[in-house]
């Protein structure tokens, strides 16, 4: 968009330069400032790059004068241009409106060849001329440089918001679920210490507690599931610049009506008044919200008086054809665009004097048709570029709110599936132990001692889980499960048969392997427990059979139930099968590609896509 609208304006500026007699050199001279504005207004610069580029665009904006002297329009736009994009506000403004100044200044120093008695009007113009043109390049460029940023920063807001996030839910289940598994800890360790009679009490009371705990864990994560963060619905107002230079421009031209108005009609007060007050309730609408019907009476406003104040009015068809590119859809917008500047053009050309029309004449005609396209182009690109940003805006909220559901749902499984899990063995240990009180009381005191470091590990979880990915490994949840079977009976055999396997798919692994235990424990009377870790062609296999699985339990529903095995597979990268098999067998099946595993940014238990659940 700045390209095009760099192009238009050296269009008109040539056909300008040309207007007024021109050679060549004459031309090109004053538009060796237009680079370094270029540079200035398309890339964001360190401050002593932006100041160089400044004096620059000052410096080579005098160089016309000791080639052509004063055979050119000394109207200083890049100069202001270049202060407003380059420049501190409050340095910015006083030299801009002090560069428009100058414009008009240089009529009475210079001349211009400006008719006696007109040095104002002429003033005026070139006044007009240089805050239209500079607000029009620090518009277009701010406004883009505006959307590159948002662009480049869109998941900066969703970061922040996953920071907080995390956050608030580490505080919230500290405070739901830290206290307990302290006081489970404290429980454990008490026990550890009493004789069997008082250590059956207190180790009851913990094994109460871890029950009443997980259920607790459970009604936590099915909560953070279903509570989906609030959307983000509040409306997204169009940048506050784009309205500011729009409305700036369409003031500009509404004063360019008035001046040609008091040139082509002098004398004509009730006329001129009645003029204003139609420019000023034009001015008025544009300051209120764009809904259609403010729309359509600002396009009336300036299409109705054309045919009685041609020469003046049709400053304003520009701000209409811009609004139509923008509100009506291609190609009927193109073809009624097409048709108004076509007409338009054409105007130019008939106000020619028939008797003079060769290159002096026709090159003001072009360039004032170059005028009108531009004021067009700027009301379309300052209307695209709001929307841009309006969209980038709205999509960083989205992914705000996209990265905050995703973090409850990954948090939410974490407690299920890790924390839930801990929970569990801590609660059928400890039953292990009291039992084994009072038939042997050496064992019960070996199981109650590793019960400390078993809800050590359950907090050292809870940490995890809010702080940043649990990181599982598949050798610690091999000798977990062995020793959990264990406490309930259950004989397991373990075969490893692969080296170290990549993070990811090791953490991927442990999770399975500790779900499909916790799901032995809980739905099964086994008395046998296989697990196989072999390689296969691509990746690596995990397998679990165990006996005793004969009758399928009642489903518990989905509250109840958690995650489990649905969740591993949406979770993990990869397949995940299980199923009953012949005999009162129930094997669970998980195959990875190596590398292989949770997705994201870091390595830990996190979603990945592609991955599949098969129960059979």
């Amino acid at each position: 968009m700045l390209w095009a609208s760099f192009g238009i304006l050296v269009y008109i500026r040539a056909f300008s330069a040309l207007d007024d007699g021109a050679d060549l050199l004459g031309v090109l001279l004053p538009m060796a400032s237009y680079p370094p504005l270029v540079a200035l207004s398309l890339w964001c610069w360190r401050p002593s790059v932006r100041y160089g580029l400044v004096a620059a665009v000052v410096l080579l904006y005098f160089l016309p004068f000791p080639f052509v002297g004063e055979s050119w329009d000394w109207m200083p736009w890049t100069v202001a241009a270049a202060a407003l994009c380059a420049l501190p506000i409050r340095i910015a403004w006083p030299l801009f409106v002090l560069s428009v100044a100058a414009a008009g200044a240089s009529v009475f120093l210079l001349g211009y060849d400006a008719v006696p008695g007109e040095e104002i009007q002429a003033a005026l113009g070139y006044m007009i001329v240089t805050a239209d043109d500079g607000l029009i390049v620090f518009g277009l460029s701010r406004l883009v440089m505006a959307v590159t940023r948002l662009h480049q920063t869109r998941e900066e807001l969703a970061r922040t918001a996953l920071s907080r996030e995390r956050l608030r839910l580490d505080g919230e289940l500290r405070h739901l679920l830290g206290g307990k598994l302290q006081a489970i800890a404290f429980r454990m360790r008490t026990a550890a210490r009493q004789e069997p009679g008082e250590a059956r009490h207190t180790l009851r009371e913990g094994i109460e507690l871890a029950r009443r705990t997980m259920a607790e864990v459970r009604a936590t994560a099915g909560a953070y599931r279903a509570d989906a963060p609030e959307p983000f619905s509040a409306p997204i107002e169009s940048p506050r610049l784009a309205r500011r230079v729009l409305l700036a421009v369409l003031v500009i031209q509404c004063l360019l009506v008035l001046r040609t108005l008091a040139y082509v009609r002098p004398g004509d007060w009730p006329g001129f008044a009645f003029a204003a007050a139609l420019l000023v309730v034009i001015v008025i609408l544009q300051v209120l919200p764009q809904s259609r019907a403010v729309l359509v009476a600002q396009s009336l406003l300036i299409l109705l008086p054309l045919p009685v104040v041609p020469d003046a009015w049709d400053r304003l068809l520009s701000i209409f054809t811009g609004k139509l590119l923008l509100n009506v859809r291609p190609p009927r917008s193109w073809a009624i665009v097409g048709v108004v500047l076509g007409g338009h053009l054409a105007w130019f050309l008939h106000r020619i004097d028939r008797n003079y029309l060769f290159i002096d004449d026709l090159p003001a005609a072009l360039a004032n048709f170059g005028g009108h396209i531009m004021i067009m182009w700027l009301v379309y690109c300052l209307g695209r570029l709001s929307g841009l940003l309006t969209v980038l805006e709205r999509t960083r909220h989205e992914l705000a709110e996209a990265a905050v559901r995703r973090e409850r749902l990954r948090i939410a499984g974490d407690l299920h599936d890790i924390l839930g899990y801990s929970l569990s063995a801590v609660a059928l240990k400890g039953e292990v132990a009291e039992r084994l009180l009072g038939s042997d009381p050496a064992r019960a005191e070996a199981e109650i001692a590793a019960l400390g470091s078993l809800v050590e590990r359950a907090v050292t979880e809870l940490d995890s889980i809010t702080g940043d990915r649990v990181q599982l490994r598949l050798s610690r949840e091999i000798d977990a499960a062995r020793e959990v079977l264990a406490s309930a009976g259950i004989t397991a055999a373990v075969r490893v048969e692969t080296g170290p396997l990549p993070a990811a798919v090791d953490t991927a692994l442990a999770t399975v392997l500790r779900e499909a235990v916790t799901n032995v424990l809980r739905h099964s009377q086994a008395r046998t427990c296989e697990i196989t870790v072999s390689g296969t062609a691509g990746g690596v296999r995990l397998r679990l059979v165990n006996d005793g699985a004969a009758v399928r339990e009642e489903a518990e529903p989905p509250e109840r139930r958690g995650s489990g095995l649905d969740s591993i597979a949406e979770r993990t990268g990869g397949q995940v099968t299980a199923g009953h098999r012949a005999g009162d067998r129930f094997e669970v099946l998980a195959e990875f590609a190596a590398p292989a595993g949770p997705g994201g940014a870091r390595e830990g238990f996190g979603p990945v896509a592609g991955s599949r659940l098969s129960l059979g």
